[in-house]
């Protein structure tokens, strides 16, 4: 499997805020995918929302990140199999990890996308069930049971890593609906490094009920780290700020 690896370096003024250094501060190899505007990659650089979160988090006991990329299907089954990583995220409880979950650290939001002109009217999640639509990687598990039986048996479901495709693919008129996360799809939707021609108005069809993702870690301890931490940025406002900034 080929993925591309960085080290992140957490600023002394951060550290000197909020780490609390002890013995046992460590580099923790980390999975994660790139989706933006959760997780942007520029070269060796990294930021983002849920990469700020958990960079933060974790500088609070004094860990910082050696991140490596995964695909967002690939991520869960890579934890299980490359004991290289210490810790993993965005997952959810429903995700079979041989490991420790964290308290949920971010939320995200579902939704369907349409063409206004379009004029679908989606109000339950059967009404997918004829029309052409594509969703991310993995949808069928994230998104649980009711969506899974939903497109089960629809030919012109399928799912896609690329979002930029799935945009391009909606606003050319090749489908119906775009599933995905409001903030990526948004994000994606204005950024001209897309490619998107987003020559036409949207439509959001909330169908679906947030989830709220956690990290994941094979040491229960560093679990525990990255809890103190997330309750020691939500304390200070830095939290809220990365949530603002995004």
């Amino acid at each position: 499997m080929v993925y591309l690896s960085c080290s992140i370096k957490i600023s002394a003024t951060l550290i000197g805020i909020f780490m609390s250094l002890s013995a046992t501060a460590k580099e923790i190899t980390f999975g994660t995918r790139e989706a933006r505007p959760y997780v942007i990659k520029n070269g060796a650089d990294v930021s983002g929302l849920d990469h700020e979160i958990i960079a933060a988090a974790l500088a609070h006991k004094g860990h910082t990140l050696n991140l490596k990329f995964f695909s967002f299907a690939r991520l869960a089954a890579t934890f299980n199999d490359n004991q290289e990583l210490d810790g993993a995220a965005p997952v959810l409880p429903t995700f079979k990890l041989d490991g420790k979950f964290t308290e949920p650290f971010t939320t995200y939001e579902n939704i369907g996308l349409s063409l206004k002109n379009s004029n679908l009217t989606l109000k339950t999640l059967t009404d997918l069930s004829t029309l052409r639509v594509i969703a991310f990687q993995n949808a069928r598990v994230a998104l649980g049971p009711d969506f899974a039986a939903a497109v089960g048996s629809n030919p012109n479901y399928r799912e896609e890593t690329n979002q930029n495709l799935q945009l391009r693919a909606l606003f050319s008129g090749n489908l119906d609906v775009v599933i995905g996360e409001r903030r990526i799809l948004n994000y994606l939707v204005k950024d001209p490094t897309a490619n998107v021609n987003a020559s036409s108005e949207t439509m959001e069809h909330r169908l679906f009920q947030p989830l709220h993702y956690s990290a994941v870690f094979r040491d229960p301890a560093l679990a525990e780290d990255f809890n103190a931490g997330l309750v020691a940025i939500k304390a200070s406002g830095l939290y809220n700020a990365i949530l603002q900034k995004y």
